[in-house]
């Protein structure tokens, strides 16, 4: 079966330079950058037309088989006279009934796979000049990775901050220099001891 992917979308390749960032074939410098905006979508991956009429074809011959089918029993109910002939037609009935069935099954699993949707998503980078350039994935860290690296070069104006990236792939090639990551959260502050003291045990009724 046919499937769809997610690079008939967006960019798949980019590279951040010291002040741009190049996105396919557009080229993006930070300053121009406005917004940033990482969203879910949902698409339906075998809905394609050859799917669709695979499954059309498979329906059809479904509807024939069981057609042909019932009426080789029925002409073995009424071929009394000739029982030959009859036990024939029953054995060609129940065998076209089976390959009906058969591709009815088929049918069914293939109009199955053509309501299945599966999640992606879009980080959607638009500039001040009124351009709009998608990065979609079906992996939100990677996005989110490097929206925060070009983030942090907006913020910023780190120069030093460079690297590439292939959504093909899921590889990103681009990290935020150190003082830049978030502070790990403070230790948990230890709970006061119980009256009884530190390493006291209750005591047992004799």
């Amino acid at each position: 079966m046919d499937r769809q992917t997610l690079d008939m979308e967006g960019a798949r390749q980019g590279e951040v330079s010291a002040a741009s960032l190049q996105l396919g074939d557009d080229t993006i410098a930070i300053r121009r950058i406005a917004t940033m905006s990482v969203e879910r979508h949902e698409f339906f991956p075998w809905d394609t037309a050859a799917n669709r009429q695979t499954q059309g074809v498979y329906a059809t011959s479904c509807v024939g088989f069981l057609f042909f089918g019932l009426v080789g029993i029925a002409a073995w109910a009424v071929m009394s006279a000739n029982p030959e002939a009859g036990i024939l037609a029953l054995f060609a009935g129940l065998f076209l009934m089976l390959v009906g069935l058969f591709l009815g099954a088929r049918a069914a699993m293939i109009a199955v796979k053509l309501k299945k949707k599966e999640p992606y998503y879009r980080l959607l980078i638009g500039t001040s000049d009124g351009r709009q350039i998608p990065l979609v994935d079906n992996n939100r860290d990677v996005l989110i990775k490097i929206r925060d690296v070009v983030r942090h070069k907006m913020d910023t104006g780190d120069a030093s901050v460079t690297g590439d990236f292939d959504l093909n792939l899921d590889m990103v090639n681009l990290r935020l220099p150190r003082s830049a990551t978030p502070p790990a959260a403070p230790p948990r502050a230890a709970e006061p001891d119980l009256p009884g003291g530190e390493g006291s045990a209750p005591s047992a009724t004799p």
